[in-house]
Order: structure tokens, then sequence, then C-alpha cells
């Protein structure tokens, strides 16, 4: 076995892991969440000193940011609708349409 297999050998699987534990973040991302959570306190928490605590306070769960946080809208978070909610999203009536708006923003 060469090196550039051996190489081979190494890398490859790490790529397919590392884009295998991406996809399952992104599609469970109440699992991932409590996954640092537990991966923190096992650190120490965020007062361990050291690298430790850095990487614990890298792994500790924040604020909850949207609709794929896991935060529901009937528990006061209200994230997911919450930028369709007022005058705009009524219709000529007065009454409230439960249509949601999209935009389209262009990246640059």
């Amino acid at each position: 076995m060469t090196l550039y297999h051996a190489f081979e050998t190494i890398v490859v699987p790490l790529i397919v892991l590392a884009c295998a534990v991406h996809v399952a973040g992104r599609y469970m991302p109440r699992t991932r969440e409590r996954t640092k959570a537990s991966l923190a306190a096992a650190l120490g928490g965020a007062s361990a000193p050291g690298w430790r605590g850095w990487l614990a306070r890298r792994l500790s769960p924040t604020q909850a940011a949207g609709c794929a946080s896991g935060c529901e809208t009937s528990s006061g978070c209200n994230t997911c609708g919450s930028n369709t909610s007022g005058g705009s999203g009524s219709s000529a009536g007065g009454k409230a349409s439960d249509e949601q708006v999209i935009r389209f923003v262009r990246k640059t």
C-alpha cells in the first residue's frame, strides 16, 4: 500500500462522515442541540478551564433562531410566523388571511 492509498483510505471516510453529520444536523435540529448540550456538560460546562471551557461555550445551546430550531409557535416563541403577522398580511376586508408572504432576496 502506498502513501497515497493510505491517505485516501483515511480522508474519504472522514469526508463522508462529516457530510453525514452535517445532513443529520440539518434535518434533526432538536437532536443536534441535545447532543451539543450533553457534550458541553460532559466537558465540564462553560466554567471549565482552558480549551475544554472554550469548546463547552461553543457547544452550549443558544437562543432559538427560527423555524428549524425546534421552537414551536404554540410555546410562545412565535418565530415561524412572526415576519408575516401585522398589517401587511390582512386582506381588504380587514380579516387576517392565512397566506404567508414569500420574499425573494437577491444574494450579492
